[in-house]
């Protein structure tokens, strides 16, 4: 797999903070937590548009809970 570095700055409190929170999290890290939001946050963007082309279609008997449900699933077969 192709890696390219993405370099962001940040204040030094900032930064502080957010290694107190990593190692409390359990990541060894901050790439290795980085990796994983940027995971989370695609994952929740792919949800977004499924449940936004679900709304279109209208299903007696269907709850907003069961399609949640649903995706969850999927994304979890999908790993």
């Amino acid at each position: 797999m192709a890696e390219t570095q993405i370099i962001f700055r940040l204040d030094k409190k900032i930064l502080k903070d957010l290694d107190e929170s990593l190692k409390i999290s359990g990541f060894k890290t901050r790439n290795e937590w980085f990796r994983a939001a940027i995971r989370d946050f695609l994952g929740d963007r792919e949800r977004e548009k499924v449940l936004r082309k679900l709304k279109k279609l209208e299903i007696k008997g269907l709850e907003d809970k069961d399609i949640s449900e649903m995706i969850d699933k999927w994304r979890h077969e999908k790993k």
